[in-house]
């Protein structure tokens, strides 16, 4: 099997071993890496620099939390 490189992951606190959001580690992007990493950073994650194919294992065990449905507004009286 070809080495693919490595990745960097956001991983999910709430979803062990689950990542959501990935890029790929190359220095020729080295400045667009930080940027993303930062915002990820900023977004809660635990941020990973893990194998590719471990990066896409991760993204497929993440979960999409449900969103919250507002509550309907009871009539007025």
């Amino acid at each position: 099997m070809k080495d693919e490189g490595f990745c960097y992951v956001a991983a999910d606190p709430a979803q062990p071993g689950a990542a959501w959001a990935a890029t790929v580690d190359e220095p020729k992007y080295a400045k667009d890496t930080a940027k993303t990493i930062a915002q990820w950073v900023r977004e809660g994650a635990n941020v990973m620099r893990v194998p590719t194919q471990q990066a896409r294992d991760m993204l497929n065990k993440w979960e999409r939390p449900e969103k919250k449905k507002p509550e309907k507004q009871g009539a007025l009286l």
